[in-house]
């Protein structure tokens, strides 16, 4: 079809009354959508407040934790349009549940149904020890799954009962370490990445320049697995009356996946039906077979009965600070330097703020970015105010380096640290362009370097020699922040530094750690350091915005999570043990500037 010839200023004509009509419709949709939104809330705001659910009498409370288990209540991506506020509690607000479940007469037990637990061994271990604090009161805990994964069955095995569904299976097998190296796969589309690191085990850059893991790497990564592991196995010993070496055999036999020596092994009470353990229960609580078990979920008596804490006028403020850590004011799950520098130094400013516990959760990210919140800390020390940090999962590189400067360092026996090292990366695509697409550059220069550092030209000796050199300047800076926050010497930091990875006991025995304790051994430490007494309340930051308030942001633009929510579709897609693969290519790959960075992701 031949289209008729239209003058251009007529076509220029159209397309501004086009461009006129389209922004005007635009900003009535939003209107009408920020009415309708208003309206909602208002219409909350104003109708009766919708009664909580009531704790019954010889209750039970349904223990099943949320797919994905953030430090903070609130920390995660908010992948529903809903603006009812559905936000699951986050670890430190599930152990102040079980807390009140312990302390409450009208809660007799507790029933454990889970079996994928998405959640590493420090955190699973906190997780434990409520539970075995809440059996000191002489109130039960039944486990039932299916099925038990390691860390599900990690957390069951605190139970007074631990049943499998009929020809379940129990996944015991032991902590592992797995890395996808791209090297070929880059050799064969013709693209390689320039890398500049500094410490011989600085291992985040090795699936991009070679094939296999390191003498170096391998070395560290047994280690601190086996480090690991042995606390696990300690502690279901202890937990099943089994003598550890044997429970080490059970894993080494995957005794879990042999019906037969698994119902021999002590490692569980039984194979059972759902229903069976429900009459368990019911014998337990001193019912009939025909009256029915009152139970309450989680999210249900958390709202219900946990309370925010509060006490006298000095606070203690908990910064937590979970995820990767980037430039800018990042989003929910990420520690952005801007927003955190900001807490940090509100913290400062606030009177009733007495002293600070910063939780790090953090494998690390943007040297730069570590810098600046360790500078803020810096000047929160300098105000008269003590920091202390206290460790989860893992606190290492970027993550340890903005936990360096703390007055105090606590970790748990299963915390991942350490990594104090750098790196670099540059892709080159030169042989993909020229050889493969059959694209090539030509350039002008006013000066010798104006196109220099070209992913599409490759590097000059010079170039990498200034890679190299910035490598080396910030891994200089990082040890000497080390040095100087730990009181230790320079020296002796150099030797323990190479970006080797540690877990929380050896941590603490080359002195990168103080004490072995968690979160509320912290805030206690905290109170003591600012001359406290008892009577304090504790306030977690960053505040977590409801899911309505998201949903405004999001769509005013305010807080653009729109890569969070694209992710969590794919970590739906792929699986978490998949994604967490992707995500740490993505991570390496997209990362700019000098990066602190943990090397791996755990497989437990």
């Amino acid at each position: 079809m031949i289209e008729p010839n239209t003058p251009r200023s007529s076509n220029r004509t159209g397309s501004f009354f086009r461009l006129v009509f389209a922004s005007c419709l635009g900003t009535a949709i939003a209107l009408l959508l920020l009415f309708f939104v208003g309206a909602g809330l208002v219409g909350n705001l104003l109708a009766p407040s919708e009664e909580v659910a009531p704790v019954m009498a010889n209750s039970i409370l349904r223990l099943d934790l949320p797919a994905d288990l953030p430090e903070l209540t609130g920390n995660t991506v908010n992948t529903s349009f809903s603006i009812e506020n559905q936000s699951e509690p986050g670890l430190y607000d599930i152990m102040r549940t079980i807390r009140a479940a312990a302390k409450d007469d009208n809660i007799k037990g507790i029933y454990l149904s889970q079996s994928a637990v998405n959640a590493q061994p420090a955190t699973i271990r906190q997780l434990r020890q409520e539970l075995l604090k809440f059996r000191e009161t002489g109130k039960f805990i039944i486990a039932f799954s299916p099925n038990y994964f390691q860390a599900g069955y990690y957390l069951a095995s605190a139970a007074d009962e631990v049943y499998l569904g009929p020809m379940g299976l129990l996944d015991f097998r032991g902590l592992g370490a797995e890395i996808p190296f791209l090297k070929t796969m880059l050799d064969n589309i013709g693209v390689k990445f320039e890398v500049f690191y500094v410490g011989d085990y600085k291992s985040a850059t090795e699936p991009l320049r070679q094939t296999e893991m390191s003498p170096e790497n391998r070395e560290q990564t047994k280690e601190f697995l086996e480090d690991i592991f042995a606390e696990i196995v300690a502690d279901i010993a202890e937990s099943r009356n089994l003598p550890p070496a044997e429970v080490r055999n059970h894993a080494a036999r995957i005794t879990g996946w042999q019906e037969a020596d698994l119902m021999n092994s002590g490692l569980i009470d039984g194979f059972s039906q759902r229903v069976e353990v429900e009459s368990k229960i019911r014998q337990r609580l001193g019912l009939s077979s025909s009256q029915k078990v009152n139970s309450i979920s989680l999210f249900d008596y958390f709202n219900s009965r946990v309370s925010p804490q509060t006490g006298g006028s000095d606070q203690v403020a908990v910064i937590v600070a979970e995820g990767n850590i980037v430039d800018g004011v990042g989003t929910y799950g990420s520690i952005g330097d801007k927003r955190y520098v900001e807490l940090i130094q509100q913290a400062q400013r606030n009177d009733q703020v007495k002293a600070v516990v910063l939780r790090v959760n953090s494998g690390g990210g943007s040297a730069s970015a570590s810098e600046n919140i360790w500078a803020a800390i810096e000047d929160l020390k300098a105000a008269g105010k003590p920091i202390v940090v206290s460790m989860g999962d893992v606190a290492a590189s970027g993550g340890y380096y903005i936990a360096a400067g703390a007055d105090s360092i606590f970790a748990l026996p299963s915390t991942i640290t350490g990594s104090i090292g750098v790196f670099n990366l540059f892709p080159v695509a030169t042989e993909l362009m020229n050889d493969h697409i059959g694209i090539n550059f030509d350039t002008v220069n006013t000066t010798p370097y104006a196109n220099a550092f070209s992913p599409f030209q490759g590097l000059s000796q010079t170039e990498r020699d200034l890679f190299t050199e910035r490598a080396e300047i910030v891994y200089s800076q990082f040890m000497a922040r080390v040095a100087q926050g730990r009181g230790l010497d320079r020296d002796y930091v150099g030797e323990i530094a190479k970006g080797r990875v540690y877990a929380g006991r050896k941590a603490q025995e080359i002195e990168l750690v103080d004490r072995m304790g968690d979160l509320d051994e912290a805030i206690a430490s905290a109170a003591t350091l600012a001359g406290l007494g008892s009577d304090y309340s504790i306030g977690f930051y960053p505040r977590m915005s409801q899911p309505y308030e998201r949903l405004i942001q999001e769509f005013l633009g305010i807080d653009n999570e729109q890569r969070d929510f694209s992710a969590q579709v794919l970590r739906d897609q792929l699986g978490d043990q998949a994604y967490q693969h992707f995500e740490l290519i993505r991570q390496l790959t997209q990362s700019q500037g000098v990066q602190a960075r943990l090397p791996l992701v755990v497989k437990f």
